[in-house]
């Protein structure tokens, strides 16, 4: 094994994914380190059951590595059973149900197709740093603990891991310190997927399971403390994969509180189930096939840049001169502590965007401040709590990840200046003949 590369990238969910592989395809000798035995993020580790929106109900916006995935989920023999029945209807036009399984080994091969070195089972620990640049990580794993020194670094490890490490500053939670909560997603198998579709055309149903949910609410015997399913996605015949439940007061960073959070949410699995079974058609003999290996977390860390998007620059539809991304997935807070007002609810309804609109993601908000060779993707960037609520979406990471990775190549081609002194037009070119952003209408 190597100990010096041109990247390094920390943390391989859907922003680490595309970090490390457009790093590599460009050029760089790059190394990809994980925690766990895959790769995937949220999609794979929480069991998250679907990718959010790719477009703006117009144009293509996530394009590049991101749509690559999708294509290669196809090739590799994936197919939604929702898609040959009422894609409009349950998931969306542009929602995406995941495979976990499928997904893995999808990512795997681009991964190693691209060249790139991958360390699975293990931690970055600390960072050696000096005059605002990273010189080294350290890692732990079953070996020991090791050194590697690189050129770059990208952090995507969902909580800011290595940014914190390196001393960058960051934000955290709202006014009260307090961050949204965490849902286990699980999965369920035995489902009569017929009937179901039968009750959906008949009833008008949805993603959401809505109105089965009214109905349990009407009775009294909807799940205690909860306000809606947050998705639903059939994931094979007979499988489907929910976003369902929530688990309050969840300190992230704290690993006493997560641990407990990761049994409750366990205990608390049975009940959403029970309510499946007696108020989703198709569903009666439902039979829980696995739970997310690991609670899914919405909000950590925001690390804070060199700009710093905000609610603001999100009703204003903003766009920057530095753009390396748009995205329009509207205001999604979930709340911290059980609330009945369903105020975040309607901020959700209420701040989508009409068809065709979108905000710019800026490269600055994705460059620590003080940090020379660090850069940060994924739900980590620079953002305010309320903006940060759209661009988490695993969509908008695959964006932001190219970006960063191409942005190291970048830098490494120009003879290693600093990532803050990249060249925007340059790199905003080089992003656009990677087909990213897909749609080549969009102005930026």
């Amino acid at each position: 094994m190597k100990e010096q590369y041109d990247v390094i990238v920390a943390g391989g969910g859907p922003s680490g994914v595309a970090a490390a592989v457009a790093a590599s395809r460009n050029g760089c000798n790059t190394l990809l380190i994980e925690q766990e035995a895959y790769l995937g993020g949220m999609a794979t580790i929480a069991g998250v059951p679907a990718f959010g929106p790719f477009t703006n109900g117009e144009q293509d916006l996530i394009g590049g590595i991101g749509r690559e995935i999708l294509e290669a989920l196809k090739k590799d023999g994936y197919r939604s059973p929702f898609y040959d029945r009422k894609p409009d209807r349950i998931e969306g036009i542009d929602w995406y149900s995941i495979d976990p399984e499928h997904l893995k080994r999808v990512m795997d091969d681009l991964v190693m197709d691209s060249g790139c070195d991958v360390l699975f089972h293990t931690t970055v620990t600390e960072a050696k740093y000096k005059d605002g640049k990273i010189e080294a990580v350290r890692v732990c794993n079953k070996g020991g603990f090791k050194w590697f020194k690189s050129d770059y670094f990208i952090d995507c490890t969902g909580d800011g891991d290595l940014a914190a490490m390196a001393g960058a500053m960051w934000e955290y939670g709202d006014e009260n310190g307090r961050v949204q909560s965490g849902t286990l997603c699980f999965r369920v198998a035995n489902i009569d997927v017929n009937r179901f579709m039968d009750y959906v055309d008949k009833e008008g149903e949805n993603g959401n399971l809505s109105v089965a949910s009214e109905k349990a609410k009407k009775d009294g015997r909807f799940p205690l403390n909860e306000t809606k399913v947050g998705g639903m996605a059939l994931q094979a015949e007979g499988i489907a994969g929910l976003n369902f439940g929530h688990v309050y007061d969840l300190k992230p960073l704290d690993p006493w509180n997560k641990s407990q959070a990761e049994m409750e949410a366990r205990r608390n699995l049975p009940e959403l189930i029970t309510f499946l079974r007696e108020y989703v058609p198709g569903m009666e003999k439902c039979v829980l096939a696995s739970s997310g290996p690991s609670l899914g977390i919405r909000e950590s860390r925001r690390i804070k840049g060199r700009y710093t998007l905000t609610k603001e620059d999100y009703l204003n539809r903003a766009d920057f001169a530095d753009a390396i991304a748009y995205y329009s997935y509207p205001i999604d807070i979930h709340s911290a502590l059980p609330e009945k007002s369903g105020k975040n609810e309607k901020l959700y309804q209420t701040s989508k965007y009409e068809n065709g609109e979108c905000y710019g993601i800026p490269y600055r908000c994705l460059i620590p401040q003080g940090l020379k060779n660090l850069a940060v993707a994924g739900r980590i960037i620079s953002a305010d709590r309320i903006m940060m609520s759209s661009i988490r979406i695993m969509s908008a990471c695959f964006a932001t990840g190219q970006a960063a990775g191409t942005a190291a190549a970048l830098g490494k081609k120009a003879g290693g200046i600093d990532l803050s002194d990249i060249d925007t037009d340059v790199l905003r070119k080089w992003l656009r003949e990677q087909k990213f952003p897909a749609e080549e209408g969009l102005t930026y």
